[in-house]
């Protein structure tokens, strides 16, 4: 029996347009459902605001960075990232309460690079006063793991930190080299797993080279036993490197196999993908609107800032502020206008997509031939998620959808196969 799913109710629907599933005893139904926000319609002609009410501050420390990632996103921005110093760090702390109203409210603040020890210098300069600042914000850092040392740990530690380390376990050769061949380094990442447990993970990009869950999570679990193993999500395409682009054929093969291994639980090891699915389930049991989905990066809700040393502001913290990303300074706030991104409902591509509710549109500044691979890319890997949501829901299987799914640019009116 074909089921027909509404993406912006997710709903599952049968033949008659009524609903084909009762999850009125699930239990993941929200008895008392959240008043969900509506989502903000950024387009390049339609700016997106900032509020002094900030309740993630990304804070980027400088894009340098002591590798050269193939797939880097970051790789086309480092000479636009501005220059700062160590005086810059102490003004930035002096002018904070200037632009930042409501501390109480300040949920996370974030530390980034490239990669952010190697700015340990600013970093001792910015943590122990933003905790004063901030006394409910959650601390975290990611990095490469090559410049740590017990000192570095020790102090992490001290403020509370939660750590993550990129690495992509097997397919670690796209990034360079592997911190965990050097005996040093690998000494100061077991010292970092210990100390942070459990609020430590590794964190692995999927590529064309390395996308099999199972047996990246297998790489960790035998490097460091009982470590936490995450995953960034699908690599996009940020500058037509051959090493974020898929084939068609390969998308297909790594969602199909994803699927299964969600199905039958053996990548449920990793908590990340766990939370995804659970996500997926919840997005049905509950019939999500599609009216409350902000972008996946969640740079475009307004209580979301990046911001470099300098106070300028940034689309995210993956992008200088010396090019077109700059959309404004903290010194004169109320001017900040997010004019570089397009929210996923200004893309027909999005509006019509299946696994809009999982994708939530992808990289929200990205075009062309790079969103267009990166499109593709996140459409089967969220497609997974999709598949096992439906089969755990209904206990049947997915075999595909009325139209063609080499690209995501489906008709409205479509149904699910399922057998």
């Amino acid at each position: 029996m074909p089921l027909f799913y509404d993406q912006h109710a997710s709903r599952l629907l049968d033949n008659n347009g009524f609903r084909a599933v009762d999850f009125s005893n699930n239990a993941m139904l929200e008895r008392e459902p959240v008043q969900a926000r509506p989502f903000i319609a950024v387009d390049y002609d339609q700016p997106g605001r900032k509020v002094r009410q900030v309740k993630k501050l990304k804070i980027q420390l400088g894009l340098g960075c002591n590798k050269a990632c193939s797939y880097c996103l970051q790789a086309a921005q480092i000479n636009k990232a501005a220059a700062s110093s160590t005086r810059d760090a102490s003004e930035f702390l002096a002018n904070i309460d200037g632009w930042i109203e409501a501390p109480e409210g300040m949920e996370k603040v974030e530390f980034w690079g490239g990669e952010p020890l190697l700015y340990w210098k600013k970093i001792e300069i910015l943590a122990p006063e933003l905790i004063k600042k901030f006394p409910n914000a959650r601390l975290s850092i990611i990095t490469n793991g090559e410049l740590l040392t017990r000192e570095i740990v020790d102090k992490l530690k001290a403020w509370n930190f939660s750590m993550a380390i990129s690495h992509d376990g097997p397919g670690q050769a796209v990034r360079g080299s592997d911190p965990c061949e050097d005996p040093h380094q690998f000494a100061m990442i077991q010292y970092a797993q210990k100390t942070f447990h459990p609020r430590f993970s590794f964190n692995a990009v999927l590529t064309p080279a390395s996308n099999d869950v199972n047996a990246i999570i297998d790489w960790f679990q035998d490097c460091i036993p009982g470590c936490n193993v995450g995953f960034e999500g699908v690599v996009h395409s940020y500058a037509g490197d051959p090493a974020s682009i898929f084939s068609e054929e390969k998308l297909g093969q790594f969602s199909d196999v994803l699927s299964r291994q969600l199905i039958d639980g053996s990548a449920l090891r990793s908590f990340m993908l766990h939370d995804k699915l659970r996500r997926a389930v919840r997005s049905m049991v509950n019939e999500r609107s599609s009216e409350s989905l902000f972008q996946k990066c969640g740079m475009d809700m307004p209580e979301y800032l990046a911001v470099d040393l300098k106070g300028n502001v940034m689309t995210c913290q993956n992008v200088g502020a010396n090019g077109n990303h700059k959309i404004g300074h903290v010194s004169e706030f109320e001017d900040i206008a997010l004019n570089t991104s397009r929210h996923w409902s200004k893309r027909p591509e999005c509006q019509s997509c299946p696994v809009l509710q999982l994708c939530q549109g992808a990289c929200m500044y990205q075009g062309g031939d790079n969103w267009t691979h990166s499109c593709n890319a996140e459409f089967y890997y969220n497609l997974a998620f999709f598949r096992a949501a439906l089969f755990i829901l209904t206990g049947r299987w997915m075999v595909g959808f009325s139209g063609d799914i080499v690209r995501p640019r489906l008709k409205k009116d479509r149904y699910v196969e399922v057998r």
